[in-house]
């Protein structure tokens, strides 16, 4: 079968190259026509997220056909890896590098999908970035039909456990867990003054957490003060520019930063600063941005307990635990529906239709029937 991932994730590669190996959408807007007419690669999907950068795509030839030969395979392949290291100005990506291939493509996508493939089991954001992705490929004219039934098919999958498990109970997000550590630290969370720096998903998605838990102050710090204006009143909470936000920080208990930076917007020089002015009070930091907010040496400053998004591990286990039963159910979902996709291939390849039985679901407006032909 000719689709082909090639990837790095949180299974694979700490926060610290993570974080540089990173598109945003309009990067990829920008960059993918160019480099795709350089390979030899037919049609393409690139998924950025906080955990993981990976490149889908089939191998350029004017016909499908059941089975690729390795020689193409290592083609694409090859061209996967140069064009990361190339973009990133690295030479040492590839002993990072996962690389999947036919039936083994199709089922990582429709887990990544359903958020099994995920740093916590179960999140919903997952789902938006797989569809925003494939929509840009699409818009930019990088899909055809296999890529398109590809990706229509893995966020039905994403739906489909999400509605037929209870995978997605409990810890649904990296947002939610940094506000479950915060708690674990602190207990009762209503006594605790609490920043967040940054107005994006994540921010948002902390923050409502964070006021369900009443805490004492919240606080919304960013650079563009409209959008921590709009945030904050959604929270109820005080917003702040950005230079102030770094001000409240003499006097927070919990500083949560989802900065949108190419660089950390706290420095070791800075923390020492504001410690001084804190007087070397305690300081919780629960950073989880992609790329760091903060500088890891911080960590080192007396009193200061910095969390980034790899630290949330032992919270991430028992959230996995606790799922085990729900886990087989959704994996034996992704297997069935993986195998459903396969048959389609071959249909394709030999010219012959074939019907995805998948009942009724309604997507943006448009419901599938019981069985539809690709």
């Amino acid at each position: 079968m000719s689709l082909i991932v090639v990837g790095i994730s949180h299974k694979t590669a700490p926060v610290e190259l993570r974080e540089k190996i990173f598109f945003n959408l309009k990067d990829l807007e920008l960059l993918l026509p160019q480099a795709k007419t350089k390979s030899p690669i037919n049609e393409l999907v690139a998924l950025s997220t906080c955990n993981r950068t990976e490149l889908y795509c089939s191998e350029n030839r004017s016909t499908l056909a059941a089975t690729l030969d390795e020689q193409n395979v290592l083609s694409a392949q090859r061209w996967c890896a140069h064009f990361l290291n190339l973009r990133f100005g690295r030479d040492d990506l590839e002993k990072y590098l996962y690389v999947k291939t036919g039936q083994e493509a199709v089922a990582h996508l429709f887990n990544v999908a359903a958020g099994m493939d995920s740093l916590v089991l179960g999140e919903n954001e997952i789902l938006k970035q797989v569809k925003e992705a494939y929509q840009l490929a699409q818009k930019i004219g990088l899909t055809g039909k296999l890529m398109n039934v590809f990706f229509q098919r893995a966020l039905f999958v994403g739906k489909l456990v999400r509605t037929h498990t209870f995978i997605a109970q409990g810890a649904l997000s990296t947002g939610n867990v940094a506000v479950s550590l915060a708690e674990k630290i602190f207990g009762d969370l209503s006594e605790s003054a609490v920043l967040i720096l940054g107005a994006g998903k994540m921010a948002e998605i902390s923050g409502r957490y964070l006021a369900n838990k009443k805490v004492r102050e919240l606080f919304v710090a960013n650079r563009t003060f409209a959008n921590a204006e709009s945030l904050a009143q959604k929270l109820n909470a005080r917003p702040l520019t950005l230079e102030e936000g770094f001000k409240k920080m003499t006097v927070a208990d919990i500083v949560i930063t989802s900065l949108s930076v190419d660089k950390p917007a706290l420095t070791y020089e800075q923390m020492q600063i504001i410690m001084q002015d804190r007087r070397n009070r305690s300081l919780f930091i629960i950073d989880i941005g992609v790329p760091r907010n903060v500088e890891e040496s911080a960590h080192r400053l007396d009193n200061v307990y910095l969390y980034n998004i790899d630290d949330l591990g032992a919270i991430v286990t028992e959230n996995l635990n606790s799922r085990k039963l729900e886990l087989d159910k959704a994996q034996q979902m992704v297997w069935s529906k993986t195998q459903e996709f396969v048959q389609w291939y071959e249909a394709l390849a030999q010219g012959r239709e074939f019907s995805f039985k998948h009942g009724r679901q309604k997507e943006d407006g448009v419901t599938f029937q019981e069985e539809s032909n690709a």
